[in-house]
């Protein structure tokens, strides 16, 4: 039986040995690959890898294609800072970002990766309303809030999910989370579907000098290439047409009809007399002629004599 030499740290490290150590692997791999596998040694390349979004989502929304570059020097002209940067490159930076998020849509998640990437280093809060808070204020979740904090926990920008959000920040709230910056969206001040009562906690942030803005995102829909506006407006012409009158004897009276309405006189010689009936009677000839009176029952007197037929 042959015997397989074991190998301690000098002889894996050895150029002799290493193909030794690929027989004892199990497999032609290399030294580097195996130590990954042990965990020993970090794949980098994958640190904060993003998948690129479909060319489709692209042209709807966009936002999707701000690169981290675009979003952290667009948030230092807010602050009015240098390009260069802070000074403070190595600190992370507490960002919060709060909603209803019921349910979670792709402007909702879009925001979370600005405020996110607004700093080389953030950690990001998400505050998620409560139940009750939504009540009180008139909006309705639809989702609990169970369901709502589960679903922000699992999004991949988030790094911690605030149960406890208040509706109106406020500074007590501020410092007890240690929050550096509040993120809110561009135009929140003159959406009719923000609450005044966030609104003013919005204004505190930004007397403070403790906001910075994510872009809205905007979605549009692109036309189809094949599309005929004039094609659309006569097939929907077509189809409010009453169906009851169509391929029927009533609807051949109403379109003949309207056809008189617009032809011209002149190409109509007779326009009374017999003649002008014939050519009516022609040109319905689904029109069932009248029925005529019925005959009058015959009188019968004492005698059995009819009079008055």
């Amino acid at each position: 039986m042959t015997m397989r030499r074991s190998l301690d740290a000098l002889s894996v490290l050895s150029t002799d040995d290493l193909a030794d150590y690929d027989v004892i692997s199990d497999g032609p791999r290399s030294l580097e690959s195996s130590i990954a596998d042990l965990g020993l040694v970090s794949n980098a390349k994958f640190a904060g890898a993003e998948p690129a979004p479909l060319p489709s989502a692209r042209e709807k929304f966009d936002t999707v294609a701000l690169t981290a570059e675009d979003i952290q020097a667009y948030v230092q002209r807010s602050l009015g800072a240098p390009q260069g940067g802070r000074g403070d490159e190595g600190r992370t930076w507490r960002v919060y970002v709060d909603g209803v998020f019921g349910p979670l849509t792709p402007r909702d998640v879009l925001q979370l990766r600005q405020a996110k990437l607004s700093f080389p280093s953030v950690h990001l809060m998400v505050g998620v309303f409560s139940d009750e808070v939504c009540e009180e204020h008139g909006v309705a979740p639809h989702f609990p809030q169970a369901d709502r904090c589960e679903v922000v926990r699992h999004c991949r920008w988030v790094d911690e999910v605030v149960p406890d959000a208040p509706w109106t920040l406020h500074e007590k709230f501020m410092r007890a989370r240690h929050i550096d910056y509040v993120a809110i969206d561009e135009g929140t001040s003159i959406d009719p579907d923000i609450d005044r009562e966030r609104l003013k906690g919005y204004d505190l942030v930004k007397s403070l000098r403790k906001a910075i803005p994510t872009r809205r995102t905007n979605m549009s829909t692109p036309m189809p290439k094949s599309f005929d506006p004039f094609k659309n407006k006569a097939e929907k012409g077509e189809k409010n047409e009453p169906q009851s009158t169509r391929g029927t004897a009533k609807g051949a009276v109403q379109a003949g009809s309207k056809q008189e309405a617009v032809a011209d006189p002149a190409a109509r010689p007779y326009t009374s007399g017999p003649r002008a009936d014939i050519l009516e009677a022609l040109e319905t000839p689904f029109e069932e002629p009248p029925e005529p009176a019925p005959f009058e029952e015959p009188k019968v007197d004492e005698f059995g004599t009819g009079h008055g037929v």
